[in-house]
C-alpha cells in the first residue's frame, strides 16, 4: 500500500514540475517577443526618419498587442538637426501555475 502512495506522489510531482517549466518557458518566449517588437519599433522608427505619423501607428500597434509604448523625441547635435529617441516597450511578466505577475520594460534608443 506504502508503494502505491510514493508512486502517485512522484507522479503528482512530477506532473507539477512539468507545469511549472512549462510555465517558464512560456514567460521567456514572451520576453523573447516583447524584445522583438521592441527593435522592430525602434527599426521602423528610425526607417521613417522620425515621422510623427509612425510613431502614433507604432503607439496604437502596441496598444493593441497588448504592450505599452512611450516614445520621447530628443534633437541634439550643434543646429539639432540630427534626431534621437528614447522608445520604452513595458509588457508583463508572467508566470501563471505560480500566480507570478510582474512588469518589466525594454529600454532602447532610435538614433
Amino acid at each position: 500500500m506504502g508503494q502505491v502512495i510514493k508512486a502517485y506522489l512522484g507522479i503528482f510531482f512530477l506532473l507539477l514540475m512539468g507545469l511549472v517549466g512549462i510555465g517558464i518557458v512560456a514567460a521567456g518566449m514572451e520576453v523573447n517577443a516583447a524584445r522583438n517588437y521592441h527593435a522592430d519599433v525602434v527599426t521602423e522608427i528610425e526607417c521613417s526618419n522620425f515621422h510623427p505619423a509612425v510613431i502614433s501607428a507604432c503607439k496604437s500597434q502596441a496598444q493593441e498587442a497588448g504592450y505599452g509604448l512611450e516614445i520621447e523625441n530628443l534633437a541634439y547635435g550643434a543646429e539639432g538637426k540630427e534626431q534621437m529617441a528614447e522608445v520604452v516597450l513595458s509588457f508583463d511578466y508572467a508566470i501563471p501555475i505560480l500566480n507570478l505577475v510582474s512588469s518589466h520594460k525594454v529600454r532602447g534608443f532610435a538614433r
